[in-house]
């Protein structure tokens, strides 16, 4: 480690008494790399990437759309906001994973027994099953709610809410996700830090450059000398 450090210019002293050895370290030194910036440089990058780790916005990578984690109450709100007074109905589901070692009617037989007698739609190795079909009414809150926190337990944090119209006929549904987790792309998300906003970092660095700011690569332009000519009669320069 010693290697590392600049040796400090010795006291003018002849003797010292009294005091243990130590290692001392000029604070005014900076380390200047080819990453260093205004910001690196006056520290104020430091500042900048807490404030940028506390008050940033969230968005999807590939749909674009905001991540966050919601919970039973914003569901409700979202579908009241949704509903309007046109959807009589709301069906609330949620997904299970069908294992490599079982079979679906295994587990409809399982879930079954457990009181879940309705299955909405089987997709591949998962069986969307019906929690609730509450009306979507201000006097049907806490059902709602409470079926909400239920399937977002049983679907382990997911559900899907559904709108029903007179003929029970299920609209599209909207899926949501208590974790920092896009429903809708199925990608899971953690929450930012500093070093997401630190290119000195590899979680914050630009995964094309690595937070250099350039790129190293080949111009063809200057290995190919004619796009027609074959690669025996010199096609290729080098």
């Amino acid at each position: 480690m010693l290697q590392f450090l600049d040796r400090m210019d010795a006291p003018g002293v002849d003797r010292i008494e009294g005091i243990p050895p130590a290692i001392a370290i000029d604070q005014t030194n900076p380390v200047r790399t080819s990453r260093s910036t205004v910001g690196t440089m006056t520290e104020l990058n430091d500042h900048l990437k807490l404030l940028f780790a506390r008050a940033t916005r969230l968005y999807c990578g590939a749909c674009g759309e905001p991540v966050r984690r919601d919970t039973p109450d914003s569901i409700v709100d979202a579908l009241f906001r949704r509903a309007g007074d046109n959807a009589p109905r709301a069906l609330i589901s949620f997904t299970v994973e069908v294992p490599d070692n079982f079979s679906d009617e295994e587990i409809a037989a399982l879930l079954a027994r457990q009181g879940y007698t309705r299955i909405h739609r089987r997709q591949g190795q998962r069986l969307e099953v019906i929690q609730d079909r509450p009306p979507v009414t201000a006097g049907q809150r806490e059902r709602i709610v409470e079926a909400l926190e239920t399937a977002l337990r049983h679907g382990h944090g997911r559900v899907t809410v559904y709108l029903l119209d007179a003929d029970g006929k299920a609209s599209e549904g909207w899926r949501y996700s208590s974790d920092l987790h896009c429903a809708d792309c199925d990608i899971h998300y953690h929450d930012t830090t500093p070093n997401h906003f630190s290119f000195n970092s590899p979680v914050g660095a630009c995964p094309v450059c690595r937070g250099f700011g350039r790129t190293q690569g080949i111009d063809y332009g200057l290995v190919v000398a004619d796009g027609n000519k074959s690669i025996a009669d010199g096609e290729v320069i080098p």
